[in-house]
């Protein structure tokens, strides 16, 4: 069985602020190697769900660098065969508390 991959809301906004960061900063080859980078990123975690490093504190919750401007945090869902994007984020970017 193939593995699903389900984005957060909270994923799909921080990755669109990081698209829309780089339309309005960068050239269009910069979101394809994103996307590419992304593709490239999903394609291991489906081959092995653990390759990434693994938070200490929550559960089956991964951080995989997608490029040295941006990761994205990931939960491995048992129940659903399924991957769940929680954030995408930038590297730079602060967390809110």
């Amino acid at each position: 069985m193939a593995i699903k991959f389900i984005w957060t809301p909270k994923a799909k906004n921080g990755l669109a602020k990081v698209i829309e960061y780089l339309e309005k900063n960068w050239t269009q080859r910069e979101i394809i190697s994103l996307g590419e980078n992304i593709t490239s990123i999903l394609s291991a975690i489906s081959s092995n769900p653990e390759i990434f490093i693994k938070s200490s504190s929550a559960k089956l919750t991964y951080k995989a660098l997608v490029d040295k401007n941006n990761y994205l945090i990931y939960r491995i869902d048992m129940r659903r065969s399924a991957i769940q994007i929680i954030n995408f984020r930038g590297t730079r970017q602060k967390p809110k508390y």
